[in-house]
């Protein structure tokens, strides 16, 4: 362990203030090792502060030596920020929480993360009066939403950005939603003819007259060229959502393609969504998945669908209120038998998992393990093969609380069974989000949020393990 290389990939600022390229903070690690064999490094960049709102960025970096150096940072997209907005801490719509994923046919490269109005994301929807509807649907097509001040009804962003009015009609607006300018930056922009009056993005003021609810959306970016270019990012949430769904967000950090059985090729990502616009009571692990080479996504049923809690009560994503009961962001696995793993950050300290047999679209077991501590914090997880012998291992803190980051070793036995072996030291001190992948036939590379002063809150590290150092090091 002594030997092991800690490699800074995405720099923070230090001591409050943001460092040389004005970045206050960088969080939510999200890690891709390609079909090719790029490293590719997902963040958010967070300009003003570390919290979950402000003018943030989907970044990546990559590498060509398992880590071992990095490229400049390519940004994925830059929406336009409300400069008529008085707090730069608050003015800007933002996208958050990077899950990466692979096609291994096409060898394209997805993106997906959350989207959210200029405001405080999902605490700016817990605050608002009226969230609104994200979607109006006509002859099933789902037309997006935006509000006028004073008129309850919606106004529709139809074919070509035409903003049509809650009557139907054709009126002179029309919204930027395909973008070739560099950066996405006018994505939103709205226009009354040939002016420019604002952007659907932002909030209300008496110069933008329209903006959509404060609800969270899905959007996905992709790469064929190995995250050298992204394409313009495209909203998938009406594809994944249903309308009681007041909150939908990516994982985030890794996604999986399936190698086995009648769904090999299925690309699944994780999700969770909850059932109250005023309450973060309800959260559910899920995932979505696509059968067709990421061009439509289903979603499928949550963990918290049919679970039979403790009590015996038997609960369902879309009504239950128990706080205890919250599975939150979650990574899968693939075992060699085709079932899915899926590991769920939770409010009970130790490590849940939920098995699905068809590919994600449903959940057949919930197993808890008291003796797997695991804090209220994102984990991360792959499955491998080492000396005929298959095993999972989790990423995770250890506590207390976001603190002294380990990997769990699991041997899977028979039915799938996890039979804990111990855990290995990553990283003392701070340590909260991660991302972990598989980079060579025994080398595993993590990616994870640390800080130490003078540094802030977080900047991200990343280490290449071998297993032979996992076992070594092993405590049980």
């Amino acid at each position: 362990m002594e030997n092991r290389r800690i490699i800074p990939v995405f720099e923070c600022g230090k001591d409050g203030e943001k460092n040389s390229e004005g970045i206050a903070s960088y969080r939510i690690p999200a890690l891709l090792k390609t079909k090719k064999g790029t490293l590719i490094a997902g963040a958010d960049r967070r300009r003003e502060h570390s919290s979950d709102w402000g003018k943030i960025d989907m970044v990546v970096r990559r590498s060509h030596d398992n880590g071992e150096t990095w490229e400049n940072p390519i940004t994925l997209l830059d929406l336009r920020e409300n400069l008529q907005g008085e707090d730069p801490g608050l003015r800007s719509p933002f996208n958050i929480d990077m899950v990466l994923l692979q096609d291994p046919s096409t060898e394209r490269i997805f993106a997906l993360y959350d989207m959210w109005v200029e405001g405080r994301g999902t605490f700016g929807m817990l605050e608002a009066e009226n969230p609104y509807d994200r979607y109006t649907h006509i002859e099933g097509r789902a037309y997006l939403n935006i509000y006028k001040e004073g008129v309850e009804q919606p106004y529709t962003v139809r074919e070509g950005g035409v903003v049509f009015s809650p009557e139907g009609e054709r009126t002179s607006f029309k919204v930027v939603m395909q973008s070739d300018e560099p950066l996405y930056t006018d994505l939103g922009d709205l226009y009354e003819g040939e002016r420019l009056r604002g952007n659907i993005f932002h909030r209300l003021r008496s110069d933008n007259p329209f903006t959509i609810t404060s609800k969270s959306f899905i959007w996905l970016s992709h790469s064929d060229d190995e995250g050298q270019t992204w394409s313009c990012p495209r909203d998938i949430t009406d594809q994944i959502y249903e309308p009681w769904m007041a909150f939908l967000g990516m994982g985030p950090g890794v996604g999986i393609a399936l190698k086995q059985g009648e769904h090999e090729g299925r690309l699944v990502a994780p999700i969770y969504t909850t059932n109250d616009t005023k309450e973060l009571k309800s959260q559910a692990a899920r995932i979505i998945f696509s059968d067709d080479h990421g061009q439509t996504w289903q979603c499928g049923a949550s963990v918290n669908d049919d679970r039979v809690l403790s009590t015996g009560e038997v609960i369902q994503s879309a009504t239950f209120t128990d706080e205890l009961a919250q599975t939150t962001e979650a990574v899968p696995v693939e075992l060699n038998d085709g079932r899915i793993k899926l590991f769920t950050r939770n409010l009970n300290g130790h490590i849940q998992v939920a098995t699905s047999v068809d590919g994600g679209q449903s959940w057949t077991r919930f197993d808890e393990y008291p003796d797997q501590v695991d804090v209220y914090c994102q984990l991360s997880a792959v499955q491998t093969v080492q000396d005929n012998k298959e095993y999972v291992l989790v990423a995770n803190a250890n506590g207390p609380a976001r603190t002294n980051g380990v990997i769990r070793v699991a041997e899977v036995l028979p039915e799938g069974e996890l039979h804990w072996l111990g855990y290995s030291l990553i990283q003392e001190g701070e340590y909260a989000y991660n991302a972990l992948q598989q980079v060579g036939p025994t080398e595993f590379g993590v990616l994870y949020e640390h800080t130490e002063k003078p540094y802030n809150y977080y900047h991200l590290l990343y280490q290449k393990i071998e297993w032979s150092d996992i076992l070594e090091n092993l405590v049980k």
